[in-house]
């Protein structure tokens, strides 16, 4: 196990690199811990964790090499979640420049919803970083001389040991706006901008 770990450490370090910066999942989990706090955000966490190891192991098994076989149907994957973040960015704008309807926390909450653990883990089927990262990855990073479960088991322990603690920090990162920045004028210029950055990962993300 100790050799299977080692040989595993670049896979880490990409899971790890990937997971931190900055994308889609981790600008709305950012609003949402600004907006909904932690815990009410919980699922929505899980659901990114869940959808996205489950996806990661289907590309280990081979099921992401139909994107490269099929360059319209990896087009329309890519259309469908620009669509899909399109219209996420206009929910964050049209209640960041809605009028208040109290303050703080419970005002937005009051108009809004989190993201549901059902909702967060289809997103990753839609995410074209998702499936690219899957892809990419399980094919270089993963211990080339590894069988299935082993391979599995690295994948799983990368997500609860990696991915989860590094989506953790960015729904902390907007929990903490929240603390620091409690007027609604400071809240909707954030959520304007967290809007703005979600719209800003299309482009990247058409590539």
């Amino acid at each position: 196990m100790t050799t299977l770990l080692l040989a595993s450490l670049p896979f880490f370090w990409f899971f790890f690199v990937a997971s931190i910066t900055p994308g889609p999942n981790n600008f709305m989990l950012a609003a949402s811990g600004m907006n909904f706090g932690y815990r009410r955000t919980l699922p929505h966490i899980a659901g990114v964790a869940v959808g996205f190891c489950s996806l990661m192991l289907l590309c280990m098994l081979g099921v992401g090499a139909v994107f490269v076989a099929f360059p319209a149907l990896e087009l329309a994957l890519k259309i469908l979640a620009a669509a899909y973040l399109l219209y996420l960015a206009y929910l964050m704008a049209r209640e960041a420049l809605s009028p208040p309807k109290g303050d703080g926390a419970e005002a937005e909450g009051a108009r809004k919803r989190p993201m549901t653990f059902t909702e967060a883990a289809l997103f990753q089927y839609i995410n074209p970083k998702g499936w690219m990262m899957g892809i990419s990855s399980t094919a270089t990073f993963l211990p080339a001389g590894a069988i299935v479960w082993e391979k599995a088991a690295v994948i799983i322990l990368a997500v609860i040991l990696i991915g989860v603690p590094c989506i953790i920090v960015w729904t902390m990162f907007g929990k903490a706006m929240a603390v620091l920045f409690t007027s609604d004028k400071y809240r909707r210029f954030i959520n304007l901008t967290l809007a703005l950055l979600l719209v800003l990962t299309i482009p990247m993300m058409l590539a």
